[in-house]
């Protein structure tokens, strides 16, 4: 049992300093683009538009097919529940009749 603590804490650590060294990046980015032009809001901006473009273009090029799938599988299985509630429903109703 000792010996899947090393990774899971492994694990823990990668997933909490990828996120910082990513945003540590954007923000060092910035403050370059930022003495470069000599003002931050433009670095911003631009910075902001390319990670919106690249999130975009993920999106439709490796996800949308992705979540397509997964909404589909989401409403047939909604559609069957649905189907037996009412059948479930239905057999109350022919069995347990007041009478």
């Amino acid at each position: 049992m000792r010996e899947n603590r090393f990774p899971f804490a492994a694990l823990i650590i990668v997933a909490l300093a990828a996120p910082a060294a990513a945003l540590l990046g954007v923000v060092a980015l910035v403050v370059w683009l930022a003495e470069l032009m000599g003002s931050v809001i433009y670095p911003c901006l631009i910075l902001g538009l390319f990670l919106a473009l690249l999130a975009t273009i993920v999106y439709k090029v490796s996800l949308r097919d992705i979540m397509q799938d997964m909404h589909e599988r989401v409403t047939v299985i909604y559609d069957m529940t649905k189907l037996l509630r009412e059948g479930i429903d239905w057999a109350m109703r022919v069995l347990f009749r007041d009478r």
